[in-house]
């Protein structure tokens, strides 16, 4: 028999939060990219332009990856952490593409911190049954 982990909140919280969370995420990663464009220095029209863009670029994406995985057969473990760890390496490749730095260790983290985030949640999904 296979052992599944109590619900503690509600299908409407659960609803809710599908879209809150991205939201507040999004927010939280345009406020991160205008800082990390600033470099330190004063607030202008455009950092503050491109965080907005970047906060509403994340939202969108990250909600198309939950609306996405969630359709997927729960079978394919591989395929559900794979889109999961993609987004998290795209998404922190251009976070820290934003600080300037040269291009090489922007590409080598955003690949180790995607290779990561696909191992963990594979063995996560894989070892649990529950994509």
């Amino acid at each position: 028999m296979a052992h599944t982990a109590p619900t503690v909140f509600s299908e409407p919280v659960h609803r809710v939060t599908r879209w809150v969370l991205p939201v507040v995420l999004g927010l939280v990663y345009g406020n991160w990219v205008a800082v990390n464009r600033r470099h330190g220095g004063p607030i202008t029209g455009p950092d503050l332009a491109s965080g907005v863009w970047s906060a509403l670029a994340f939202t969108a994406v990250c909600i198309a990856v939950i609306q996405v995985t969630r359709r997927l057969r729960r079978d394919l473990h591989a395929l559900h952490a794979l889109l999961r760890a993609a987004f998290a390496g795209a998404a922190l490749g251009f976070l820290y593409s934003q600080t300037g730095d040269d291009l090489r260790p922007v590409v080598i983290t955003s690949v180790l911190v995607t290779a990561a985030v696909f191992l963990l949640l594979f063995y996560r999904f894989h070892t649990r049954g529950d994509a």
